[in-house]
Parts: structure tokens; C-alpha cells; sequence
């Protein structure tokens, strides 16, 4: 089968490759030529534009950074696309965002899901995203062969929109475990327990926390929580590539604010962590990644959270 990927930064071009490694054609674009070359060079056929990628695929995957993007893209696809065409658009969108799509697509004869993903770059290149789909289940069953070559789990949601909703509150839960876990820092800092060993505490020995603190400041980040904190060491920080930006991660919960007051839903601590990133955002962090709110908060308090070996050699690790 012949699938077009449209938007090949990091995470499409990831699903590109387990595309093609699992023995499907891929035709995709992007507006950067840098990431029109990169696709290249793992044998995607890089089209034109994203009306060549509609002409010739009739299952069309999205990987977009905004939705004025999407909404431009599924527009393209709906004039120069053929009826039957399957979109699964992996993009983080408003549930509004989505059904609009979904209802302009079912003009042009075509049916649109929203799938958005967890797992990142990392997680696509691997084929181990897990997707949350909101759609038409029979078009989800017959192109399992697709999403299973790009994630390890599929979730049906139910109808389109409500898979957004489950990623936001995904993000939210995250976002505001992270802050809890932020404070708790400098809580730990003023009594003398290490930082590093509190976090491993909660990210290998605590299991409610284990999946969030590990989705949420990502592998790379376990392996080097301790010199994240070592004096020498913090300027060393996770870069852009691997981790979702404070700016990103505002937008998902302005957008889970909006819908709890539409629907009247008490919200008060997802307010909070709202109004959290809302204060990094204007302290200048939304171009940096969201675990950064760590050095938000120092700032704030001027306290440098550091892993010392003295605090650490009081911690004898797990004994039971």
C-alpha cells in the first residue's frame, strides 16, 4: 500500500521509516527542505506539495505543528484527494479543531480520524508510539496494517474529537505531576534529601508514579538526572529535539481550561498548572522544554537544587 506522510520533521519522518520498513510505499512532504531531505535519504518519495501526496496516496497520515496547518492541509487533501481517502491525522488539536476536519472531510466522500500520538520522536522511529484514535472503526480495523507499523498500542476512543480530549488530559495529568514533583524538590532541599534520590524513589520504587515520571521527563532524562543537578553539569540541558516545549505545553491546557468551563467542570488544580506555565511562558521559557519550570522555580526561590554525593551517601537504596 501506497501512504502519504505529510509533515516529515522528527516524529514523521519516524513513522516514514517503520513505514517503510514494514514493506509500505511512503510519498510525503514537508514545507522544509531539510526535512524533505532527510526523508530522501531513508527512501521516502518526496512530492512536490501536498496536493502531489493527495493525488497518489489514498491513505494519508499527518504530522503537523499547529491547526491552521492541519485545517490547510485537509483542505489541500480534500480538493485534489479521491473519495475513500483515509486520513489519520496524529496532530495534537482542540476536539472542536478535529470534528471541523472531520466534517469537511465527509464533504469530499472521505473519512478523517483524529490519532493523536505519545511516545515522541523517539517512539516513532522505534514504531512504538501508542495512538488514541476518535473515528470510524471500520476504516481503523482495515488499515490496522498501517497503524500497527508505526505503534505498538491503538486505542479506539470513540467518535472523532474524543481521542484530543484524551491526549489533553494526558498532558494535563503530566504537566501537573510535574509541578507537584517540582515543588517537592525544594521541599527536599531545604530538609537535606538529595534530589536525585527522591526522584529515583518516585520514578523506579513508587509505582503511581512510575509511568507519568517517565513519560513526562523521558528517558534520556533518567539516565542523567544526577549530573542534571551537579554544578559542573547544569548548564547541560535537554535540548528541543527531546522534549515538547513549555509553549506546547501551555497551548494543551489553555485548551482543557476552555472545554472545562464550557462544560461547567469544577477545575481548580488543572487552573493552577495553567497559571503555572502561564508565569514561565512570561518569564521567557516557552521555547524551552517543559522540564526546564525546574529552573523557573529556582529562580523564584534562589535556591539551586543540586545532587551533592555527601546528601546522596545517605541513601542506601532500596533494602526491602
Amino acid at each position: 500500500m501506497q501512504v502519504g506522510v505529510i509533515g516529515l520533521g522528527k516524529v514523521g519522518v519516524g513513522i516514514s521509516e517503520t513505514l517503510l520498513a514494514a514493506g509500505h510505499d511512503v510519498i510525503g512532504y514537508d514545507v522544509s527542505e531539510s526535512s524533505r531531505q532527510q526523508a530522501a535519504d531513508v527512501g521516502v518519495d518526496v512530492a512536490s506539495d501536498n496536493a502531489t501526496v493527495a493525488e497518489q496516496a489514498s491513505t494519508i497520515i499527518l504530522s503537523l505543528p499547529h491547526p491552521e496547518i492541519s485545517r490547510e492541509v485537509v483542505e489541500t487533501i480534500c480538493e485534489y484527494g479521491t473519495p475513500e481517502t483515509v486520513v489519520f491525522d496524529t496532530s495534537t488539536l482542540s476536539p472542536s479543531t478535529a470534528e471541523a476536519l472531520a466534517e469537511r472531510a465527509t464533504t469530499a466522500g472521505m473519512y478523517y480520524h483524529d490519532c493523536p500520538i505519545t511516545g515522541g520522536a523517539v517512539g516513532a522511529a522505534a514504531g512504538e508510539l501508542t495512538v488514541m484514535a476518535g473515528g470510524d472503526d471500520e476504516r481503523l480495523r482495515d488499515h490496522r496494517d498501517v497503524l500497527s507499523a508505526i505503534a505498538e498500542d491503538v486505542y479506539h476512543i470513540g467518535n472523532v474529537g474524543d481521542a484530543q480530549l484524551v491526549k489533553l488530559i494526558h498532558n494535563q495529568v503530566g504537566q501537573t505531576v510535574l509541578l507537584i514533583f517540582v515543588e517537592g524538590l525544594f521541599l527536599a532541599e531545604e530538609r537535606g534529601v538529595d534530589p536525585a534520590v527522591l526522584y529515583r524513589t518516585l520514578r523506579h520504587y513508587t509505582q503511581i508514579y512510575d509511568d507519568k515520571l517517565d513519560a513526562f521527563f523521558g528517558n534520556a532524562f533518567d539516565e542523567a538526572f544526577v549530573d542534571h543537578f551537579v554544578p559542573e553539569s547544569k548548564d547541560v540541558r535537554l535540548g528541543p529535539d527531546q522534549q515538547f516545549n513549555l509553549r506546547e505545553a501551555h497551548k494543551d491546557l489553555v485548551e482543557l481550561e476552555e472545554l472545562a468551563d464550557a462544560h461547567d467542570v469544577h477545575y481548580p488544580v488543572g487552573s493552577f498548572a495553567e497559571q503555572e506555565h502561564q508565569m514561565a511562558m512570561n518569564a521567557g521559557y516557552g521555547d524551552r522544554p517543559h522540564p526546564d519550570v525546574l529552573e523557573l522555580y529556582e529562580e523564584l526561590f534562589q535556591t539551586d537544587v543540586e545532587s551533592r554525593a555527601d546528601r546522596r551517601e545517605k541513601s542506601r537504596g532500596q533494602i526491602l
